[in-house]
């Protein structure tokens, strides 16, 4: 059940069609999930800035269950680095990401 939102000041038009497709299938590989319980929102045309400048750059938010922590993260962030940097031009020192550990219990669904 990863939750992705990624903000961007890159501008809609410049982003792939298919980058949010793409991101789900990385995601599900690099954190083991099923791509059918990811959701990926991408967020354009942000008014951002990082370290003083207005260059393109992103910040990611990913919300999962039990998948993070301090030897995992660097081995996510390999993955996903390079597809950013591939598909928006955005360079390495302009990328954050954010992981967040969720319990199961924060996830709620109809009683049946």
């Amino acid at each position: 059940m990863p939750l992705c939102a990624f903000y961007t000041n890159v501008s809609d038009k410049d982003i792939p069609k298919d980058f949010e497709v793409r991101l789900s299938e990385i995601l599900a590989e690099v954190l083991s999930k099923p791509i059918e319980r990811i959701t990926v929102n991408v967020i354009p045309d942000q008014r951002m800035v990082r370290g003083g400048s207005s260059e393109p750059t992103c910040w990611m938010n990913l919300w999962s269950i039990a998948v993070f922590n301090e030897e995992k993260n660097p081995a996510y962030a390999s993955k996903l680095y390079p597809f950013i940097n591939e598909s928006l031009g955005i360079c390495n020192d302009r990328i954050v990401l954010l992981f967040h550990d969720i319990n199961a219990s924060q996830v709620a669904k109809p009683s049946s």
